[in-house]
């Protein structure tokens, strides 16, 4: 077998306790997931906590399954932790009322708590390949050991967000634009989510695939239903059989792309260990439907006219955010949160929005990192594809 960590891949279609506590112990007693655990050990679970938004929305890491994993940590005499930096301010306030939004004040007991140090320290890693000096949430360094434990969704900037895309939650909220100005370039931006992997290694990953979220995502898509729990001591094997699930591979996903270029991860799922009795061909959904499409198809052979082809193929699938003026509530979160400037609010006759005002974007300096989309309260900002883009995906299916 390859030299990639197995990945534990096991059915599970709700989130009752029942179901839950069958298929997380099962799950981590495949991959040997908490042989790492020591009686008084201090251990940091990273949450998705993108947004202050119910469980039942598909977009954050369910409390049903933290809960479990929690009672495993505990049971085991360890001293949990539970946190995330969201997008917007990382302080008590701001993150206490995603808490409360996405159910984890229920999880608060003997040996669990919830972040409270808010402090933000300094990085510095030379063997990175983009991010070697960066801000990074200071509670992590509290923490003996890191679980990072994700939610399968779209994502559309980086195809998907799972294992790797998740680490992304150590930088403090308000920092993290300047990443996406930093670097604009989309396989440079899937290099910093590598590095912060390699600089935290966390211990275990586990994905909350129960639910997850497709079309719009990662917090303005649909719930959908594909019943699995998956885990794996690293994370690359991992998200690359998560994203066989939704029907897309290195290919669709720059993190599992340049994970392959530097050496930790496979290339297709043939040289993946899959613990468990599930198949992933049985627990694949062949109609996942996408945030949007990337340049997965291309032409050998080199030339003028193979370039020429390349280049068109790249011109249909162009995608960029887009309002839609009657879904928008004129909040001014993506004017806020945008890291290159790119958009003001304008006047919006017959709105009844706050101030009668939507957004206008700037293309000429929209870097199409997302951030507006992704951080749109109602999911008015939307992934839209050009003309040709758009029929080739309606024809596609995707």
């Amino acid at each position: 077998m390859s030299g990639f960590d197995p990945v534990a891949l096991v059915k599970c279609d709700t989130y009752r306790e029942d179901d839950i506590r069958k298929a997380l112990d099962e799950s981590l007693s495949l991959c040997d997931g908490l042989s790492f655990v020591k009686p008084g050990m201090k251990v940091a679970i990273k949450v998705n906590l993108v947004s202050a938004m119910d469980p039942e929305k598909a977009a954050t890491t369910h409390p049903a399954l933290l809960k479990r994993l929690c009672e495993l940590l505990t049971e085991r005499g360890a001293q949990v932790t539970l946190g995330d930096s969201p997008g917007g301010l990382f302080t008590p306030a701001f993150v206490g009322n995603v808490y409360r939004a996405c159910g984890l004040n229920d999880l608060v007991r003997d040996g669990v708590s919830l972040n409270q140090n808010f402090s933000v320290k300094n990085g510095e890693f030379p063997e990175a390949v983009s991010l070697k000096s960066f801000s990074y949430t200071g509670w992590l360094d509290d923490a003996d050991v890191i679980i990072n434990f994700s939610k399968l969704k779209t994502h559309a900037m980086m195809g998907m967000s799972c294992a790797v895309k998740n680490m992304f939650g150590t930088v403090p909220g308000t920092t993290k634009p300047e990443y996406h100005m930093r670097f604009p370039e989309e396989k440079a931006f899937a290099n910093v989510m590598v590095d912060l992997n390699e600089y935290f290694k966390p211990v275990l990953y586990v994905v909350d695939a129960i639910d997850g979220m497709e079309g719009n995502g990662p917090t303005a898509g649909e719930k959908r239903h594909i019943g699995c729990i998956l885990a794996s001591k690293r994370p690359y094997a991992l998200d690359l059989v998560c994203g066989h699930l939704i029907g897309m591979g290195i290919k669709d996903v720059q993190t599992l792309l340049v994970a392959k270029e530097r050496g930790l991860g496979p290339e297709n799922i043939s040289e993946v260990e899959i613990l468990g009795d599930l198949k992933p061909e049985d627990a694949k959904i062949p109609d996942f439907k996408r945030a949007t499409i990337h340049q997965s198809i291309t032409f050998e052979g080199g030339g003028v006219f193979n370039t020429i082809k390349s280049w068109g193929v790249k011109i249909a699938f162009n995608t960029k955010p887009l309002v839609k003026r009657d879904e928008c509530i004129g909040c001014k979160k993506c004017f806020e949160t945008c890291p290159a400037k790119a958009i003001t609010m304008v006047p919006a006759p017959n709105k009844t929005g706050k101030n009668g005002q939507i957004p206008q974007i700037d293309r000429s300096k929209c870097i199409k990192c997302f951030c507006c989309q992704e951080f749109c309260p109602v999911g008015a900002m939307k992934v839209h594809y050009n003309p040709i883009g758009k029929l080739v995906n309606l024809v596609s299916g995707n």
